[in-house]
C-alpha cells in the first residue's frame, strides 16, 4: 500500500487496479488448471477471461498513472482522459473475449466431448464466483468513492463474470447428475452476457469522450448558486467542457443590472467562481451580461419579443436584448437560446419571428442571433 498515495484520486485508482491483477492472475490459473484436466471448454473459457481482466486491470493501472500526470506544453488541461481509455480498453476486451467465447461454445455445442468433473472443480469454481463478487463490490465502492468510469466498467466485467461462472457451475452439474453435456450452450449463454456487458461498458466510456450532456443535478446546483446572488438577473449559455474527472471547465452567461459599476460587477461574478470552485472543484469562467432595468419603454419592447418568442415555441428565450433606432421604428436585436429537441430551424423561427413582429408595427425590424443550447 505504501507504494499508492491513497489520499489522492489516481493513487488510490492505482491500487484498486493493481489488486484487480492479483485476484484475476490468480483465478485464471486456477481455472485453467481444472478446465485442461476436466476437458470443460467453458472453464478454460473462463481461465482466460481471468486472464484478459487482469490484462485490462493492467491497462487501468497504467491510465490511472498517466491522468496523475500534470499539464505540460502539449496537454494545456492534464491528462484525465486518459483513464476513459482504461476504461474502453475494459469494455473492449470483454466484447473480444464474449466474442471468442461464443465461436468456441457454438463449436462445442455442435461437437459435444466428455466432461471429467469432481468435488474440487465445483469447491474451486464456488470459491471463484465469491471472488470475483467481492471484486466487483470493491471496483464498485472504489468506482463511487472517486467517480470513475473506468472502475465502474471493471465492477460491471467482474459482476459479468460471477454470472458466467455460476453459469458454469450450473452445466457441470448438470453433467453429474444425469449426463447431459450442456457445456457449450452454458458457453454461448455466457457470452451473450459477457458482450451484453461489453457493449453497455462501451457506451458509458464512449459518452464522455464524445462530449455527453452533463448532469441535470449538476446544471441545477450551479444555477441556483449563480442565481442565488441578489446582484444576478439570470443566466444562460451554459458550456460544459470535461477533461476527466476533477478537470471540468465551465463557462456562463451572467445578467446584471446595465445600472452596475463594472468594478461591482467584477467582484460579484469573481466571488461566484470562487464558490463554484469550492463546491463542485470545477474552473468556471462568468461573463457579464448588462440588462436594462429602469426604462419602462425598453421593458415593454423586451416583453414584445419575449411574447412572440413564446407564441412560436414556449421553450424559446431571449437574452442580450438591444433596442437601437431604425428608419422611422427600432431595430430588435437579441440572442435566442434554442433547445435541442425544437423542430423549427433557425430560418424559420427568424421569418415568423419578423412575420409577428410587423403586425406591431411595419417599420420594426429583427436581428437575431441564435445560441443553441449544450446543457
Amino acid at each position: 500500500m505504501k507504494f499508492f498515495n491513497l489520499s489522492t484520486r489516481e493513487g488510490y485508482g492505482q491500487f484498486v487496479s493493481f489488486a484487480g491483477i492479483g485476484v484475476n492472475l490468480l483465478l485464471s490459473t486456477v481455472k485453467l488448471i481444472i478446465g485442461l484436466m476436466s476437458g470443460a471448454i467453458s472453464i478454460v473459457a473462463d481461465a482466460f477471461n481471468n486472464l484478459s481482466d487482469a490484462g485490462t486491470s493492467a491497462v487501468m493501472l497504467a491510465g490511472f498513472k498517466i491522468a496523475a500526470k500534470p499539464a505540460d506544453a502539449e496537454h494545456p488541461f492534464g491528462h484525465g482522459r486518459a483513464e476513459y481509455l482504461a476504461g474502453l480498453a475494459v469494455a473492449a476486451a470483454m466484447i473480444v473475449v464474449g466474442g471468442q467465447l461464443l465461436f468456441t461454445s457454438a463449436k462445442k455445442f455442435l461437437e459435444p466431448e466428455i466432461l471429467t468433473v469432481d468435488t474440487v472443480t465445483l469447491i474451486a469454481l464456488i470459491l471463484s464466483v465469491a471472488a470475483k463478487f467481492f471484486l466487483g463490490m470493491f471496483y464498485r465502492h472504489a468506482a463511487r468513492k472517486i467517480n470513475s468510469s473506468a472502475l465502474s466498467a471493471a465492477s460491471l466485467d467482474s459482476f459479468t463474470d460471477c454470472l458466467a461462472t455460476g453459469v458454469v457451475i450450473i452445466s457441470l452439474l448438470v453433467w453429474i447428475k444425469i449426463g447431459v453435456n450442456i457445456d457449450g450452450g452454458a458457453g454461448i449463454f455466457v457470452s451473450i452476457f459477457i458482450l451484453r456487458g461489453g457493449f453497455s461498458s462501451l457506451k458509458e466510456i464512449l459518452n464522455p469522450l464524445l462530449g455527453e450532456s452533463p448532469d441535470q443535478e449538476f446544471l441545477d446546483g450551479m444555477k441556483k448558486i449563480v442565481t442565488d446572488a441578489p446582484e444576478v438577473l439570470g443566466v444562460h449559455d451554459i458550456i460544459v467542457h470535461s477533461y476527466g474527472a476533477r478537470r471540468i471547465f465551465v463557462s456562463m452567461h451572467v445578467e446584471m443590472p446595465a445600472s452596475m459599476e463594472l468594478l461591482a460587477a467584477h467582484e460579484v461574478v469573481d466571488r461566484l467562481e470562487r464558490k463554484l470552485h469550492s463546491r463542485y472543484d470545477i474552473s468556471a469562467t462568468l461573463h457579464v451580461d448588462p440588462v436594462v432595468t429602469d426604462d419602462e419603454t425598453f421593458d415593454a419592447f423586451r416583453a414584445l419579443a419575449k411574447k412572440i418568442l413564446s407564441d412560436i415555441d414556449e421553450r424559446l428565450t431571449l437574452h442580450d436584448f438591444r433596442v437601437v433606432p431604425y428608419k422611422s421604428g427600432n431595430k430588435f436585436i437579441f440572442d435566442v437560446s434554442v433547445p435541442p429537441i425544437l423542430q423549427l430551424s433557425d430560418r424559420e423561427i427568424r421569418r415568423e419571428f419578423q412575420r409577428r413582429l410587423l403586425k406591431h408595427n411595419r417599420a420594426d425590424r429583427a436581428i437575431i442571433h441564435f445560441d443553441h443550447e449544450y446543457c
